[in-house]
């Protein structure tokens, strides 16, 4: 199984359990749609009058590799609206791209640390935070391909908050703050950004 970076892009019907269109983008950059019920998709909380887009990823299954492209087949039952039940995309060892994607939000949702970890412009839900954790786990494994060992304290402090964050909220009426909570608990304050590998500083 691969993991196929999707985001849904509008709420489509309130029919139950709730529809939403997502967006996936293929290996020539053309964005394949896909109409399909909320929890078929993601366990996140996505409702119609969530904040668009949004991030997740899909489970797929790899059939083929050539070239440095993948052909992957859709969950059972999910096709796109033209109908297609698999799709050609970047093969996943585009490793410094999805570096550089992954760094940039990363450094994104734990900028405002110790406020609090983000999602958006918004704070970050439990869904969402086991959502962030499939991505690091992800992020984790480029790093590992790139050999960037130095990066370990960096993800080792995001996977505390992403797993520390969502029990803050279900006992924030204990906690003054975030701020505090991780005092407590004796976790870091604020995550620091790795250093730059050397091929991004060139680019």
């Amino acid at each position: 199984m691969v993991k196929l970076r999707a985001a849904a892009v509008r709420w489509h019907s309130d029919d139950f359990p709730g529809w939403v269109e997502v967006s996936v983008r293929d290996a020539r950059g053309h964005d394949h749609r896909i109409v399909e019920k909320v929890p078929v998709l993601t366990t996140l909380d996505v409702k119609a009058n969530s904040h668009f887009p949004i991030d997740f990823w899909i489970e797929a299954e790899a059939k083929s590799v050539d070239d440095g492209e993948m052909v992957v087949m859709l969950p059972a039952g999910i096709e796109t609206t033209e109908g297609k039940q698999s799709l050609v995309v970047v093969l996943a060892d585009d490793d410094q791209a999805r570096y550089r994607h992954d760094r940039e939000w990363l450094d994104y949702v734990v900028h405002e640390l110790p406020a609090g970890v983000l999602w958006g412009a918004d704070g970050a839900t439990p869904a969402q935070c086991a959502e962030m954790m499939d991505g690091l786990d992800e992020f984790a494994g480029v790093c590992a391909r790139l050999g960037l060992d130095d990066h370990t304290e960096f993800i080792e402090d995001c996977r505390w908050h992403f797993d520390h964050y969502p029990h803050y909220l279900s006992r924030r009426r204990h906690f003054s703050d975030y701020a505090t909570y991780i005092r407590d608990r004796r976790g870091p304050l604020r995550v620091s950004s790795p250093p730059i590998p050397s091929w991004l500083r060139r680019r």
